[in-house]
């Protein structure tokens, strides 16, 4: 496993304890958020739910992958 991959799955894995969702409930949320666009949608994340700017590209990058 890359250094990368091993950083996003961690990121993934501590989503629960520091944002208090999954990332698949992560993704239901930004599934209804009301912009659109990659970055419209991780900014909406960390202003209106308080993500950290890395976790907010990582669940969006996770949902679009989907």
């Amino acid at each position: 496993m890359s250094a990368h991959e091993a950083k996003r799955q961690g990121m993934i894995r501590n989503l629960p304890a520091s944002t208090g969702k999954t990332l698949e409930q992560w993704i239901a949320v930004v599934a209804g958020a009301p912009v659109t666009g990659r970055k419209a949608r991780a900014d909406w994340l960390e202003a209106e739910h308080g993500l950290g700017h890395f976790q907010a590209r990582l669940v969006v990058a996770e949902a679009d992958a989907r």
